[in-house]
């Protein structure tokens, strides 16, 4: 056959070029323009084309829909590395016999050619003598396949896009369980980790695993387990027990019910509680067959997806297989760029903070206000029930909402008299200094609200932008209620602490004024709950000196 080739990638091109020519294909061209490339097919005959989606001067689809017009028999196949659903579509459409995402191997290519080469048999044949009808009965074939493939890609564009969306490891990981689910529904998936110090595999997401269906934690050997998951395998079908190195068929001192004790699952932890354990069919479990799809990241195992199969369960068809091959392959970049962007964004974080110790350090009356603030401001949101995902933004940036004090001079910060006009003026611009400090770092808006707003009021006379009520947002308020009490009950350069009982009526006075009442209210609730606390501990402990 001659083939067209039309890659704007050269090495890519000459390794698909030596490739067909291997398989005695009599003539291989390539073009890296789409230009190139018409001219080429104008002046010669092509059995087949290789089009990249994304070319320098045209788009792919556009060049597939040109050589289409002059000669409709022609099979394309498509390629990208970042296919849009759109684009996928429309190729499909036009023509298109086929799509390759990027990376593909080798043998990806062989098995594309092959259906090439059937497809143009087929189109060739049924251009000749065969009967309307053979035609029509073929074109239904055809046109089941083509709405195969869209669906096929309608799923692949999903998986991708959800992955390329999570911002978390946490949410990474569930997302892998739904996204398999979605794949092979009516399936039980499991995504384990493997803590090979501990010899452990972790059950970290799951769906369709009824809890306590299986232990959480389970151990195994690593030999097993590295010669079950080779790295040279996509998947494998085996049962669990293959891998776990406890014993556990079911236990003679089980309950009637002929469960194994989860307590029996060794736990990481020397100090787990065995009392929490729970009845689970363990031994079952175990045995049922699986479908493992490991991930690598870097040559090392991470962990594996897990399907379970039931005696009833169809085996999974090629899409599902491919599919599943393209969801952990892709999350095995996401962990590792996850991992990668926590630890720079650890480590940034540690810069910053050391910054702002460095600060505090010059002034003794400032030292530790912005842990004790931060601290503060985290029992208040637990008070306001908040949510876990705005109590770790508090964790990790109400560490650094005054980060811009560093833009205010020292002898305005350290000064013991009062300031003036214009030097309060100058220390009012230390929010918008912050959030210019940490603008680049790609965080999200209520990030950069703590640092900005902290110094709003609820009356709108605050600064920098005289934001009122809940126009501030939510994380703001809190950070300005805890920002306030700790400055008050703190020694400064110019006056002593106030007494608690002073701050705490300051609030009550400033509550509708300077400060959400929403969130002086969670302050007093917290407040009482620790006075209620501490008088117990008194009496725990008077009580216990007097036994």
């Amino acid at each position: 056959m001659n083939i067209l080739i039309v890659e704007d990638d050269q090495l890519l091109g000459e390794i698909l070029r030596d490739y067909l020519l291997q398989l005695g294909h009599e003539e291989v061209l390539v073009c890296s323009r789409a230009s190139e490339a018409l001219e080429a097919f104008a002046q010669q005959k092509f059995d087949c084309a290789f089009i990249d989606l994304k070319l320098p001067d045209v788009d792919g689809v556009h060049v597939l829909g040109l050589l289409k017009e002059k000669d409709r028999t022609l099979p394309v196949i498509m390629m990208s590395g970042y296919p849009s659903m759109d684009a996928t579509i429309g190729a499909m459409r036009l023509g298109a016999s086929d799509f390759l995402t990027k990376p593909f191997t080798l043998q990806d290519l062989a098995l594309a050619m092959e259906r090439v080469v059937k497809e143009r048999a087929i189109l060739l044949e049924n251009l000749g003598l065969k009967l309307e009808c053979q035609a029509q009965e073929q074109l239904k074939v055809v046109n089941k396949e083509l709405q195969r493939k869209i669906r096929f890609n309608e799923k692949l564009f999903h998986i991708s896009r959800a992955i390329d969306e999570t911002r978390s490891s946490d949410d990474l990981y569930a997302a892998i369980a739904d996204l398999a689910a979605s794949v092979a529904p009516g399936r039980r998936v499991g995504f384990f980790i493997y803590l090979p110090d501990h010899q452990r595999i972790v059950l970290i997401a799951h769906k369709g695993l009824p809890n306590g269906h299986l232990p959480k934690i389970l151990p195994v050997s690593e030999v097993m387990i590295r010669h079950l998951l080779a790295q040279e395998k996509s998947h494998v079908r085996a049962a669990l027990r293959s891998i776990v190195t406890a014993s556990l068929p079911v236990s003679k001192n089980s309950g009637s019910n002929g469960f194994t004790q989860a307590s029996e699952i060794l736990p990481i932890c020397s100090d787990h509680p065995r009392q929490k354990a729970a009845s689970v069919p363990t031994a079952s479990v175990l045995d049922e067959p699986c479908s493992f799809w490991p991930l690598w990241i870097r040559g090392e195992l991470f962990g594996f997806l897990a399907l379970l199969h039931e005696g009833r369960d169809r085996p999974t068809g090629g899409d599902e297989e491919a599919l599943l091959d393209f969801l952990v392959k892709k999350a095995a970049l996401a962990v590792e760029n996850l991992a990668l962007y926590e630890s720079l964004m650890n480590n940034f974080y540690g810069i910053l903070r050391s910054l702002v110790n460095a600060l505090e350090a010059k002034d003794p009356y400032t030292g530790k206000h912005s842990e004790r603030v931060t601290q503060i401001a985290v029992e208040l949101a637990r008070e306001m029930s908040v949510g876990e995902t705005y109590i770790e933004i508090l964790n990790t940036v109400g560490y650094l909402h005054d980060i811009g004090k560093i833009g205010v001079p020292d002898e305005i910060l350290n000064k013991p008299g009062a300031l003036t006009r214009e030097e309060y003026e100058v220390v009012k611009k230390h929010p918008v200094i912050g959030e210019s400090i940490i603008r680049d770092l790609g965080l999200g808006t209520d990030e950069r609200a703590i640092i900005r707003h902290h110094h709003e009021r609820w009356d709108g006379l605050g600064y920098p932008d005289g934001l009122a009520g809940k126009d501030i947002p939510l994380l703001a308020r809190i950070v300005a209620v805890a920002d306030a009490f700790d400055a008050m009950t703190s020694k400064r350069a110019y006056r002593d602490s106030l007494p608690m009982e002073k701050a705490v009526a300051e609030l009550v006075n400033n509550r509708n004024k300077q400060f959400d009442p929403d969130v002086v209210d969670a302050f007093f609730r917290s407040l009482a709950k620790k006075e209620s606390r501490g008088r117990h501990e008194q009496q725990r402990v008077f009580a216990g000196s007097h036994s």
